[in-house]
């Protein structure tokens, strides 16, 4: 089902037959179209919207939306990241960043991996705990253009071929290959030319007609075109002085990639920036009917609450900025998303079967831990590798020889092996390890005292002091173009800034991009100054 419907001539027709119906007997058993699972998905989501008031249309146009009692309907909500496993909502089986999942060239083996990730979604519909939802916010299909750019371990190439088919794998496994019986409805991001945080929501990706179609659209195209994704998130940053959010490329390109209604959304809180720093419109109604015109379906804006959303749409309808029809037309995507879910059919689909039972489940582990050595790619080897079992004295060096990371969008953790522990296991004895970083003071050259972190597990801000010892010093990590990350030798803590003062509080290196970033600038007289490097600072 996809386009303009036309529910005049559906109400007309129905009149025509009103003394036919009139006369059939019915009761109060049977069920509405919408849930009966025989009929074509536009029959069940026509009778649905139909039996909608307009408030209740309009409530649907939220990421969170309500459940209508009166019908029968649960809450909806759009949004479960799901970037290389489920994450968020507790434990789960966590897979390689999508970076180490594209160094497979494995399009067979992410499919596997993006089935286990929608089994795992769906293994949570039973409780539906907090931020859970069958819509998926994933893959990530923005092109790594930039070595700079902080966010690249979320994609999988800068070529856009390589990226159409691993994101295809990805989201039919997702999906589960049906597009009429979803398993989850994933949704591509960024739509579009996505590559910077530094001032993300004013600067803008100018792109030439060629490079549009042929580069950046070229990585979005694949899985929309093979129904292997069921919509696309707008980014922040303007196209071609426009912003994404607003892109009419949203309706008159995106859509006509598949002959399925897809449900497109906008990023977090990205609808106040259109009349807040972007300043594109002056209200927000403005900017959310243009939005909704555009292509737009469910707005991500101010956290669970609706209200603001709801509020600007309503005022929109008002001013004569949409009509009932735009309403209709955007609340109908939605639903048909949610009808290919199986949400109102019995039992709830193909997949409402599905438990808890196969969350971090003995299958998903084996399969994570295949991608992870199909993903390994060995820059260089003197001779070292294959280690034997017969070694006895080896050493593991390096920033992270016992340290795993995990990433923004990386689920919880249910076991974690470092290499310094994997290598020990395989060669079934102990081994040496060193991060091979060093250790510094900072010291005010004006006061002469030290920069100081707590020594308690939380941390404290830091402050100036005369003492001495593990309170001032720092280890030092290298993370490349002078950017460094500071751990409190303290508590073993990273240094991070709270908006308010730089605290010693972080486990470990986090953020959408990595935040706890400083760089040291030599100066004139052979000192250095530190300076933050964090948030929206020119990545």
């Amino acid at each position: 089902m996809k386009g303009t419907r036309h529910r005049s001539a559906l109400v007309v027709a129905l009149a025509l037959l009103a003394g036919t119906v009139a006369a059939v007997p019915t009761t109060a058993a049977e069920e509405p179209a919408f849930r009966d699972p025989s009929l074509p998905v536009s029959e069940r989501v026509e009778d649905l919207l139909g039996r909608l008031t307009l408030d209740e249309k309009v409530s649907l146009l939220h990421q969170y939306q309500p459940a209508i009692p009166r019908l029968g309907i649960q809450s909806f909500r759009t949004g479960t990241e799901a970037l290389h496993g489920v994450a968020w909502l507790g434990e789960a089986t966590v897979f390689p960043q999508a970076i180490g999942l594209a160094s497979t060239w494995d399009a067979e083996l992410m499919e596997r991996v993006g089935s286990a990730v929608g089994d795992e979604a769906r293994g949570f519909q039973q409780e539906r705990p907090a931020g859970w939802s069958l819509n998926l916010w994933a893959p990530v299909v923005n092109l790594l253009r930039d070595p700079r750019w902080g966010r690249n371990e979320e994609g999988y190439s800068e070529d856009p071929e390589l990226t159409g088919a691993l994101s295809t794998a990805y989201g039919e496994g997702l999906t589960g290959g049906d597009p009429d019986h979803l398993k989850t409805a994933p949704t591509l991001k960024h739509y579009l030319a996505n590559n910077n945080e530094w001032h993300r929501t004013t600067t803008s990706s100018d792109l030439r007609p060629r490079v549009a179609k042929e580069y950046d659209e070229a990585a979005f195209r694949p899985a929309i075109e093979a129904d292997a994704a069921t919509g696309v998130m707008s980014s922040y940053n303007l196209v071609n002085g426009r912003p994404a959010t607003v892109n009419p490329d949203l309706d008159d390109v995106v859509r006509k990639w598949s002959s399925y209604d897809l449900l497109n959304v906008t990023d977090a809180f990205a609808p106040g920036n259109i009349p807040g720093d972007q300043k594109y419109y002056p209200t927000l109604a403005e900017g959310d009917a243009a939005a909704l015109k555009a292509g737009i379906d469910s707005f991500t804006d101010n956290n669970a609450d609706s209200s603001v959303t709801t509020g600007a749409v309503k005022s929109a309808l008002e001013q004569g900025l949409l009509e009932e029809s735009d309403i209709e037309e955007a609340a109908g995507h939605i639903l048909s998303v949610r009808v290919r879910l199986g949400e109102f059919d019995p039992g709830g689909g193909k997949y409402g079967s599905i438990d808890k039972s196969v969350i971090n489940s003995p299958a998903h582990r084996k399969l994570a831990r295949e991608a992870a050595a199909e993903g390994a790619v060995l820059l260089k080897n003197d001779s070292a590798l294959p280690l034997k079992k017969s070694e006895n004295d080896v050493a593991v060096v390096g920033p992270l020889a016992d340290t795993l990371y995990t990433d923004w969008y990386s689920g919880t953790l249910p076991y974690a092996v470092t290499p310094a522990e994997g290598i020990a296991a395989k060669l079934g004895t102990s081994v040496s390890s060193s991060e091979g970083v060093d250790r510094i003071a900072l010291r005010n050259t004006e006061t002469g005292k030290y920069v100081t972190a707590g020594t308690d597990a939380d941390g404290e801000p830091l402050k100036e002091t005369t003492a001495s010892g593990a309170a001032t010093q720092f280890d030092v990590f290298d993370w490349g173009a002078g950017i460094v990350t500071l751990r409190s030798a303290a508590n073993g803590k990273y240094v991070g800034y709270n908006w308010s003062s730089f605290v010693n509080d972080q486990t470990q290196p986090n953020g959408w991009f990595v935040q706890q970033q400083f760089v040291p600038e030599l100066q004139d007289d052979g000192t250095y100054l530190l300076r933050y490097a964090g948030y929206e600072t020119r990545e």
